[in-house]
């Protein structure tokens, strides 16, 4: 099927197509029912919200894949009503699948000091630092590898970054040097802070991290979720590109700081469907240990959505590989309800502080989260949803949609328009044609002042003005 009329194969904020996981190929450079568990350790000391930790770890602005740690892909800075573009480049990568160019993965990661990081596949850049009011690179390392743009730099609040590529993971300096190396098995698809301010991992092949990130040396034991995982580093990835059974751990975990929970999909071989599993980060002093709470493996076909958590964290949110959404409950995993929105998803969930929610794919609409159901809050019928929707405070959320529908004539028909949307109602607030096949978008970021940055597969990347005036 044409790449501009699927989601699934084409986008995740954590995404990479089947085609472009055989460019990754090429280059080479669990069984239970649903909801079984165990009780819920006793919490640690409550702390506001689910991306804070006990130590102020994530920058202001959006520092992770996803915003925050309950990949929430919500943004508490307003954005305007009719946003203007501030500028426009394109980056060059030698890498494609099939005819498409594929040159940005994912969304970047935005700092509160006028820059903003991105992974790209440009020969020696594949991790780059861009300032916000020009949209030049300030710097660019050699240091990771291509694999790299299969995850978005995580930034603590002094300023550094943590990515990693098929070979280790890596803490830089906000001027690009490397703080530290450490090896590992796997590629991870994107990290997140412990509410002690560690960073946690899980590789694609099973195996959880818990790196001290001041110096990068290991607080707990590699954890070999699937026993003997190995990977050498060159064969293909194709199956994590939408959560298939070749790929155990195909997205990014979400972490409630408040209680140590982390929740991620797992699909443990030789299984019939992907689950949801649940574990406690416990850190006792030096003693750092992860503990298993619940499972539900309920994902038919997989998926390809990285969990996210409510703002209480009472709840994950999940999709499958059909076209459902799924509400689990986060202590116990048993399954709340599922809304089929009409898509296999090929992206997370973003969801408001008061329980909107947009699915990636289909036609673009909102869910709200109604209790022991899901209610449709409006939907744009035959308009494509070719992104993940990201909410911001004020009941606004932006997104990129077929320019001309799903029946678009040929000429037009991997162009694209950014739109702003009333989340309570669905109505257009403004629209942005964008110039140019840019076939779709891959992670739509907000800054902290309200500036929106949007990224497209094939290399071009725009930046959009905060709010202001016009609202």
């Amino acid at each position: 099927m044409p790449l501009g009329f699927m989601l699934v194969p084409m986008l995740r904020r954590a995404i990479f197509t089947l085609s472009i996981a055989s460019v990754l190929f090429l280059a080479g450079c669990s069984s239970g029912s649903a909801g079984r568990g165990t009780p819920t350790p006793p919490a640690g000391t409550p702390v506001p919200g689910p991306g804070a930790g006990t130590v102020p770890v994530y920058a202001p602005g959006w520092p992770a894949v996803h915003s925050d740690g309950a990949n929430s892909d919500y943004s508490p800075a307003p954005i305007a009503d009719i946003p203007e573009m501030r500028w426009r480049r394109s980056f060059d990568g030698p890498l494609k699948a099939g005819a498409l160019e594929w040159t940005i993965n994912l969304g970047a990661t935005v700092s509160d000091a006028g820059q903003l990081y991105l992974t790209t596949t440009v020969p020696g850049c594949h991790l780059q630092a861009i300032d916000t009011s020009t949209g030049d690179t300030a710097w660019c390392s050699t240091e990771v590898n291509f694999q790299a743009v299969i995850s978005s730099p995580l930034i603590d609040t002094e300023g550094r970054l943590y990515l990693a590529d098929g070979a280790a993971m890596r803490s830089f300096m906000p001027d690009g040097s490397v703080a530290w190396t450490t090896p590992i098995v796997g590629v991870p698809l994107s990290a997140q802070f412990t509410p002690a301010g560690n960073l946690f991992f899980i590789t694609h092949v099973g195996i959880a991290y818990i790196l001290d990130r001041a110096s990068g040396a290991p607080v707990m034991a590699p954890l070999a979720l699937v026993p003997g995982a190995t990977w050498d580093g060159t064969t293909g990835l194709s199956a994590c590109a939408q959560g298939l059974p070749g790929c155990p751990s195909a997205n990014t975990p979400a972490i409630d700081a408040r209680n140590g929970r982390v929740f991620f999909t797992f699909w443990e071989p030789g299984e019939e469907q992907a689950a949801v599993r649940a574990m406690r980060i416990v850190e006792d002093g030096a003693e750092v240990t992860l503990l298993p709470l619940w499972e539900n493996s309920s994902l038919p076909g997989g998926s390809a959505s990285s969990p996210t958590l409510s703002a209480d964290g009472s709840r994950v949110y999940v999709t499958d590989n059909v076209d459902s959404v799924h509400a689990l409950d986060a202590e116990t995993g048993e399954s709340i309800w599922k809304f089929a929105f009409g898509a296999r998803a090929g992206g997370s969930v973003s969801i408001s502080p008061d329980g909107v929610i947009m699915a990636a794919g289909g036609d673009l609409q909102a869910i709200r989260d109604a209790g022991d159901h899901a209610e449709l809050l409006w939907k744009w019928e035959g308009v494509a949803n070719r992104g993940i929707a990201t909410q911001a405070a004020g009941d606004r959320a932006v997104a990129t949609v077929a320019a001309g529908g799903r029946d678009a004539d040929p000429a037009s028909r991997y162009r694209n328009d950014l739109v702003v949307v009333d989340t309570r109602t669905g109505a257009e607030l403004s629209r942005f044609p964008i110039e140019g096949a840019t076939v779709f978008s891959v992670g739509i970021t907000i800054g902290p002042e309200g500036s929106i940055y949007v990224p497209f597969i094939q290399g071009d990347f725009l930046a959009f003005g905060p709010a202001g005036p016009g609202r």
